[in-house]
């Protein structure tokens, strides 16, 4: 296993940054497009319509404009109670 080589702090000021090595543009490269495919993964997942905030106030419109139902037809009203029986009192005296 290598060890990294130690830099001295006077040669760390000269450096500018870069590289020209094959190697690292194509690491680079790859890099970039891993960094694209994860931000495109979370605005796909902001974007999707599950926004708890946008479900509310779509309930609240449909519930506020008379939403829902639409195109069905109304319920017929219960049937009349039965008239009460015929009853015959009869008195009895003794």
């Amino acid at each position: 296993m290598s060890t990294f080589e130690t830099i001295e702090d006077d040669a760390l000021l000269t450096v500018a940054g870069g590289t020209a090595s094959s190697s690292d543009t194509q690491l680079t490269t790859m890099l970039t497009d891993i960094s694209k495919s994860i931000k495109d993964a979370a605005a796909a997942k902001n974007n999707s319509g599950t926004d708890p905030t946008q479900l509310m106030m779509m309930m609240m419109m449909m519930g506020g404009l008379g939403g829902g139902g639409g195109g069905q037809a109304v319920a017929a009203p219960p049937p009349e109670a039965p008239p009460p029986p015929n009853v015959v009192k009869v008195n009895v005296r003794r």
